[in-house]
């Protein structure tokens, strides 16, 4: 039976090695990463380095985990992503390996800081294990152009058990990462380019199917841009795989979120790609886009052109439009005529989603693309 693997993002804060939280103690001071329990078992991380007698009720310097976990399994509610020539794999999916089509991986780039974050989340089905790669870049991005980004990104990985979610692996320095957990121990595989900075997170993980849930953020109270990434490993294992990607975060006039996709094999793949506002409303999120829209960009002989654009999802004509796979593994149509969502039939190779707002103000989209499974 073949795993398949749902793939968001959910990122917030920084954090060090694993830990376990001890009861917070006003006397007490606390390095950045930090975890301690209220009295009523509330969960908090430190931001920074904090003195004694800092209240954990003082957001300057702890952020509640339990209001940053999500409140329910990994959403399947469709993407808006802004597309990015820097997030997406630099080298073109080897269709030589195989003939079954299928993400190879996904790259994710938005606005973070320490009161606002991107998320992620995973959903892993079947009966065996599948190694994943998670990254959190900042610096890495200069050879792109990106200066104004977060300069230790952080990243907290949670499990879903029995209901409840629970911290599972937390990691600010890739470098902290020991044995077969460090990202090193995975160089040269397909689509992975090692952090360039020792403040960058990365980490290597061999994950249970269930669900689970990426946090990355940044200490700085400035919103900078952010990437994160996850990718299989192997890539050519069939025993399970990516099915989609689902990412939440700031976008405005001026600022978008970017996705891409790497699709590798030899036969096209149906995808599809949505970009959501109004959706979250559900979820108690009342600061959204009202109107996202994606535009869809290919690579083709190293240059990148538009491939396909949409903004209301009931744009889409035939085969392309989002009701002809309703009932599909991981597809939620959107609630709004203005969310966007348009399904393709895509050859392997290099895809990038680009998810905009006309609003000036900062505002919280969603993008996601699914393999349609046929």
């Amino acid at each position: 039976m073949k795993i398949k693997l749902p793939l968001f993002f959910l990122l917030i804060f920084s954090i060090v090695d694993a830990q376990v939280p001890s009861t917070w103690d006003s006397t007490s001071t606390y390095s950045s990463g930090a975890l301690a329990l209220d009295s009523n078992g509330v969960t908090y991380i430190a931001l920074q380095d904090v003195s004694a007698g800092t209240a954990l009720s003082d957001t300057s310097y702890w952020q509640s985990l339990d209001a940053a976990a999500p409140t329910s399994a990994p959403s399947t509610s469709a993407p808006t992503s802004t597309p990015d020539t820097s997030t997406v794999p630099t080298t073109t999916p080897d269709t030589n390996q195989t003939t079954v089509s299928r993400f190879l991986g996904i790259s994710t780039r938005g606005l973070v800081s320490s009161t606002k974050a991107m998320y992620g989340s995973i959903a892993i089905t079947g009966t065996e294990n599948k190694t994943v790669a998670f990254m959190g870049k900042g610096k890495t991005m200069e050879s792109q152009g990106i200066t104004d980004y977060v300069a230790d990104p952080a990243l907290i990985i949670y499990k879903l058990t029995d209901g409840a979610w629970g911290v599972y692996r937390t990691i600010d320095n890739w470098g902290d990462a020991t044995g077969t957990e460090n990202i090193s121990t995975v160089d040269g595989e397909e689509g992975i380019t090692l952090p360039v900075d020792a403040s960058e997170a990365a980490i290597v993980l061999d994950l249970a199917p269930g669900s689970y849930s990426a946090i990355l953020t940044s200490t700085e109270a400035t919103a900078k841009e952010a990437l994160v990434e996850a990718y299989e490993i192997p890539a050519t294992d069939e025993t399970s795989r990516f099915l989609g990607i689902s990412t939440r975060g700031l976008v405005s006039s001026t600022k978008a979120m970017y996705g891409s996709i790497a699709i590798t094999g030899t036969e096209n793949k149906k995808v599809v790609f949505m970009g959501k506002g109004k959706t979250m409303e559900s979820q108690g999120i009342t600061d959204y886009v009202a109107d996202p829209a994606l535009i869809i960009y290919k690579l083709t002989d190293g240059a990148w052109g538009v491939y396909k654009t949409i903004d209301n999802w009931g744009d889409a004509t035939g085969t392309e439009n989002i009701s002809t796979v309703d009932g599909s593994e991981g597809i939620t149509l959107p609630v709004d005529a203005n969310e966007a969502a348009i399904v393709l039939d895509l050859e392997p190779g290099n895809y990038s989603a680009i998810l905009t707002s006309t609003e000036a103000t900062e505002k919280e989209a969603l993008v996601e693309a699914y393999e349609i499974v046929e």
